[in-house]
C-alpha cells in the first residue's frame, strides 16, 4: 500500500470514529484540521471525543481527545498551530457553561483555556467524557506492575484502617474502599 493510500485509509478511519461518536463538529469549518489528524495520530490511537474552540481564547481549531492525549490543531491562512497535552500532565479539567458556548479549563503546570466551544452542551459532554476516561485510566497502572502495586495497595489499606480506627472513616466507607482496592489485585 502506498503512503498516500495509508493516509487516506487512516483519514477514513478517523472520520468514521468521529461519526460513530456523533461528534457535532462543523466538518466544513474544520476540514484542514481533520485532514491533518492522520499526520499526528498513531495508527492505533483512538479518538474518544472532539470539539471546536479557541485555544487560550486566540487560535480557533479542533480539540481532540484520544485514548492517549489531547491534541489541538488550528490551520488558517495565517499559519498553523499544534499543541499536545499528555494525560499525565493534567491536574484537573473543568467546564463553564454559558448561554450559547462553553469554556473548558485544563490545569497542567499552567492553565489552558479552550474558549467558545462550539456549544455549551458539547463542552460539558467533552469534559464529562474525558474526566470519566481519565478516572478509569488511572486504575490501569495498578493492574500492570503487579508486585510493586500490590505493596502500594496494602499500604493504602493500612492507612484506611488507621483512618477507620481514628473515626475519620466509618466501617461502611472503609469496607467500600477496601473492596475497590482488593478488586485491583
Amino acid at each position: 500500500m502506498t503512503e498516500k493510500e495509508v493516509y487516506h485509509q487512516r483519514l477514513l478511519q478517523i472520520k468514521t470514529e468521529m461519526g460513530n461518536l456523533a461528534m457535532p463538529i462543523a466538518a466544513i469549518m474544520m476540514q484542514k484540521e481533520i485532514e491533518q489528524l492522520p499526520n499526528f495520530l498513531e495508527r492505533d490511537e483512538k479518538i474518544i471525543h472532539a470539539v471546536t474552540g479557541n485555544w487560550d481564547g486566540r487560535k480557533h481549531g479542533l480539540l481532540t481527545a484520544t485514548d492517549r492525549r489531547l491534541l489541538f490543531l488550528s490551520y488558517t491562512v495565517f499559519g498553523s498551530f499544534q499543541e499536545t497535552v499528555r494525560y499525565e500532565e493534567i491536574e484537573s479539567l473543568t467546564v463553564k457553561q454559558g448561554i450559547l458556548y462553553g469554556d473548558i479549563t485544563i490545569i497542567t503546570g499552567k492553565t489552558i483555556l479552550i474558549k467558545n466551544v462550539n456549544n455549551n452542551k458539547n463542552a460539558l459532554s467533552f469534559s464529562n467524557t474525558l474526566n470519566d476516561y481519565l478516572s478509569r485510566k488511572s486504575s490501569f497502572p495498578l493492574q500492570q506492575s503487579h508486585k510493586q502495586d500490590t505493596d502500594i495497595i496494602y499500604k493504602v489499606l493500612e492507612n484506611l484502617g488507621s483512618l477507620r480506627e481514628k473515626g475519620i472513616l466509618t466501617d461502611s466507607e472503609f469496607q467500600e474502599q477496601k473492596k475497590k482496592l482488593l478488586d485491583r489485585l
